[in-house]
């Protein structure tokens, strides 16, 4: 981005917006993963159009937060938790650092838990697919599905700390597949004419008809936290420094990022009105149930299509979302915050091994892959409450001027969005535990 500074005053040009949709298209399918296709395709299923107006609030406020990320990471010399420790201790750093690595290490057990599920249903017999549960495949399938993936992990370690061409070339291909299945997924929704109605009323908001079951609520809240990812939006900060960028190319910087979570958000828009439109009313229990909702557009190869881009969606963003954990716990312990030094990918390496071994361990409990990812998912917003005030805290330290204001503002709603999403949270497992201890009790 060494020419932006000299770009014209007016950086938010429709020319400009034009020539950053490409690069976004490219990081949407890196970004898009296993969790975010499951939580919209059982949102989309479980309430039809009536949530899209959440989809929207998710979106728009993760644009948001994504601009003030830009705001601190060109206004603060320092790291952000270098820049914390400083003013609050490294003890609140430290803890900090540590729910963003829980965070991160819960998408990469999402991640797993896809390819595993995926490598089962390709290794396994008709019968035992037509059963309608991955997670109980013959020992044959599992062995194969877990071999897989402490290869794919030990491969992700070589291109971390040996040759990355391999992985390159791989993961150019992974988003080749993604981009195959989102294709897909665009043309489905010419083809199955969803209601134009439904769709403008479902931006209307509502609360659900019927009332709130607590597996619905697991669901929506997991949908919001994946679309509004408080942890990917302070990862904004150091891309930021990493691309050293200056307060002067911040607006084409910001105009990218938020092309970048448009794209995202219009690609998880499509992913739920699909599923709203062919699998309304459905109980989504495994990947094959989700699959379906490509049928009208390609018939039997509809699991196929579906398949083959969730398992590269996960792929694709194994190593990054490491990486991203890695950084954030390095620096918050008060080591380096550059992907390039060995605090970060010795840390990396620890949070690729953390989400493997978990994915191993609960493949082989019986429980429905889909419900772990989207609960896995949903309960990533525990933590980014002390996230959210991280950034609102950095927000309130930047040099006194319009943009401060504007990123005090941001950043205090998204911290009383993240107490309500984890207030939330908190209440079901409060519900469910509570249940399940008179349930024992009696």
């Amino acid at each position: 981005m060494s020419d932006t500074a000299t770009e014209s005053p007016s950086q938010f040009s429709a020319l400009r917006i034009l020539k950053a949709i490409g690069p976004a298209i490219v990081v949407a399918s890196v970004v898009l993963g296993p969790g975010s296709i499951l939580s919209n395709s059982k949102v989309g299923a479980a309430y039809g159009y009536s949530m899209i107006w959440v989809l929207g609030l998710a979106s728009v406020f993760m644009a948001l937060t994504v601009f003030m990320a830009a705001v601190l990471g060109t206004n603060f010399e320092r790291s952000p938790f270098t820049e914390l420790a400083g003013r609050l201790g490294r003890p609140v750093t430290i803890l900090t650092g540590v729910v963003f690595f829980v965070i991160t290490s819960c998408f990469q057990f999402t991640n797993n838990v896809a390819i595993i599920d995926v490598i089962n249903i390709a290794t396994a017999s008709g019968n035992e697919v037509a059963s309608g549960n991955e997670a109980s495949m013959s020992p044959l399938s599992q062995g194969s599905a877990l071999a897989s993936i402490v290869l794919i992990n030990l491969g992700l370690v070589w291109a971390l700390y040996g040759s990355n061409t391999p992985y390159r070339f791989i993961e150019k291909l992974m988003m080749a597949m993604v981009g195959i299945m989102l294709v897909g997924f665009v043309a489905n929704l010419l083809f199955v004419q969803p209601s134009i109605s439904g769709i403008l009323s479902g931006m209307i908001p509502s609360l659900p008809s019927g009332g709130e079951s607590t597996d619905n609520i697991v669901m929506l809240v997991g949908m919001f936290g994946t679309t509004f990812s408080i942890a990917g939006a302070f990862y904004q900060i150091y891309a930021v420094r990493e691309k050293n960028w200056t307060r002067e190319s911040l607006a084409n910087g910001i105009v990218d990022s938020i092309a970048g979570i448009a794209v995202l958000g219009g690609i998880s828009f499509i992913i739920m009105i699909t599923s709203a439109t062919v699998l309304q009313g459905a109980k989504l229990a495994n990947i094959t149930d989700v699959a379906r909702q490509l049928e009208p557009l390609i018939g039997p190869w509809a699991k196929v299509m579906f398949c083959v881009g969730i398992s590269a969606g996960a792929f694709s963003s194994l190593l990054v979302n490491a990486l991203i954990g890695g950084t954030a716990l390095s620096d918050s312990l008060g080591y380096s915050a550059s992907v390039k030094d060995q605090p970060v990918k010795l840390l990396t390496v620890v949070g690729l091994g953390i989400g493997m071994f978990a994915a191993i361990a609960v493949n082989w409990l019986g429980v429905s892959n889909v419900t772990l990812i989207v609960t896995a998912q949903a309960l990533t917003v525990l933590g980014v409450p002390l996230l959210a005030f991280a950034m609102l805290y950095l927000a309130m330290h930047l040099p006194a001027s319009g943009l401060k204001v504007i990123a005090c503002l941001i950043g205090m709603c998204s911290q009383l969005l993240a107490i309500i999403l984890s207030g939330r949270m908190v209440w079901y497992l409060l519900e469910k535990y509570w249940w399940v201890a008179e349930q024992v009790g009696t």
